[in-house]
């Protein structure tokens, strides 16, 4: 009996050191739970927050914002500050006496390098709506020399004419001339370059045309 006594103080200290690894075990594999746990949601959060900047980036207004003579809207891949809008016959290209609406404007590419598709790829010019009448896409000239326009360096600007050709059975009214913007990308995901994408609309001018040349 003595001896049995003697065995269990002496299995004691062991009894009492294998609780305590067990504890501390435990102890352990919470924290690391808990460190895994914590890491994890921090991932979630940062793919979370990431995907939220990219529909808040790829968001649309659901209107275009109206837009002033002299307040800079972009287009295509350039801005444009447009200055007045008349009523001409002596435009560039005017032909015989077919009138004209034209959009006297300064335009500026935002570009780094000299552009050939300034107003976007497949090309999207300004579109003039009035008093329920379709109006042909229209051509745009320098000011300068009346000559079309072509190309636009980065970061010079230049004064340009839009031109409309008028469609019979037109009277003067207020006109809308819509603006869009294409969407540049720095890096695609599809093809790991930058890239220019869709379009969306950018601004609308209202304007009474005035009487020119």
């Amino acid at each position: 009996m003595r001896g049995d006594t003697v065995k269990m103080v002496e299995e004691a200290p062991s009894i009492r050191f294998y609780m305590f690894m067990v504890r501390h075990s435990l102890r352990s594999t919470v924290r690391q739970i808990w460190v895994r746990l914590l890491a994890a949601l921090g991932i979630f959060a940062a793919i979370a927050v990431a995907w939220w900047m990219k529909v808040e980036d790829a968001r649309v207004p659901d209107a275009p914002p109206q837009v002033a003579f002299g307040e800079p809207v972009n287009v295509g891949r350039a801005i444009l500050v447009p200055y007045k809008l008349t009523i001409e016959n002596a435009a560039p290209s005017a032909t015989g006496s077919q009138r004209k609406l034209v959009l006297t404007g300064q335009l500026e590419s935002v570009t780094g390098s000299s552009q050939v598709s300034i107003f976007g790829s497949p090309e999207k010019l300004p579109a003039l709506s009035s008093g329920g009448m379709t109006f042909p896409a229209p051509k745009v000239y320098l000011v300068r020399d009346k000559e079309p326009l072509k190309q636009l360096h980065p970061r010079i600007r230049e004064l340009v004419s839009i031109v409309w050709d008028i469609p019979e059975g037109w009277t003067e009214q207020d006109v809308t001339i819509g603006f869009s913007t294409q969407q540049f990308k720095l890096k695609d995901n599809l093809y790991a370059k930058a890239s220019w994408l869709q379009f969306h609309p950018s601004g609308t001018l209202s304007a009474r045309p005035e009487r020119g040349a």
